[in-house]
């Protein structure tokens, strides 16, 4: 159950990241898939960030 947890939290950072990057990346001629995959990268990071100290 707590990795249901873990994975709606990883999609609420990733909805938030491709909303903020549609908004002010992508008007600036950068590739929206690209920034899409930035999105998600950026948003495993944070998850990794959290869930490393959540364990401490």
């Amino acid at each position: 159950m707590a990795e249901i947890g873990w994975l709606a939290y990883f999609f609420a950072i990733f909805v938030i990241l491709v909303y903020v990057l549609n908004i002010f990346v992508v008007p600036h001629h950068f590739n929206d898939k690209i920034a899409d995959v930035f999105a998600a990268g950026m948003a495993a990071i944070v998850m990794i960030a959290t869930r490393a100290r959540w364990r401490r």
